[in-house]
């Protein structure tokens, strides 16, 4: 019979979960831990956020963009790990809700600029207000300090 691997042998054994939930073999497994809680964050994010018409992925556009001003939609693509071309599906949104415009870029004729629009600027603070409630709610389980903890340990992760 083969030895298990350490990583298995450190693996907390698989417990069946609230209300008579299934045991799972991925129980102590970190990456199909975060999966669940990203589906989690989503749901509270498309719960809280219907009445503003925007995707997650939408919302992480516009985030930048409102943050960076002036902002190249490739750098978008490099910071959200997506490709170009879906960054474009989601400015085209963006820009036909009237949240963003384009602007030329003078360093290079086919590139553009992004600026937010003052509608957006306006819209932006009642999301801004939105997003730190759905954090909070999302993370209502945790202490300030694991709440920081756990964000440091994701951007450890993301960053290595």
């Amino acid at each position: 019979m083969p030895k298990p691997s350490p990583a298995a042998e450190m693996m907390p054994a698989p417990a069946a979960g609230k209300g008579g939930a299934l045991a799972s073999p991925l129980a102590g497994s970190p990456a199909f831990l975060v999966r669940l809680a990203q589906l989690r964050a989503f749901d509270e994010f498309h719960r809280q956020f219907a009445n503003f018409g925007v995707t997650p992925a939408g919302f992480s556009v516009f985030a930048l963009v409102i943050a960076n001003p002036g902002l190249r939609p490739g750098a978008i693509a490099e910071e959200l790990r997506v490709k170009p071309s879906n960054v474009a599906v989601l400015v085209n949104g963006l820009v036909a809700a009237g949240l963003v415009r384009r602007e030329p870029d003078p360093a290079e004729l086919r590139a553009s600029l992004l600026h937010p629009t003052r509608a957006g600027q306006t819209l932006w603070q009642d999301m801004e207000q939105t997003q730190r409630e759905t954090d909070a709610r999302f993370t209502e389980a945790l202490t300030p300090e694991e709440r920081g903890q756990f964000v440091a340990l994701l951007r450890k992760l993301l960053h290595r």
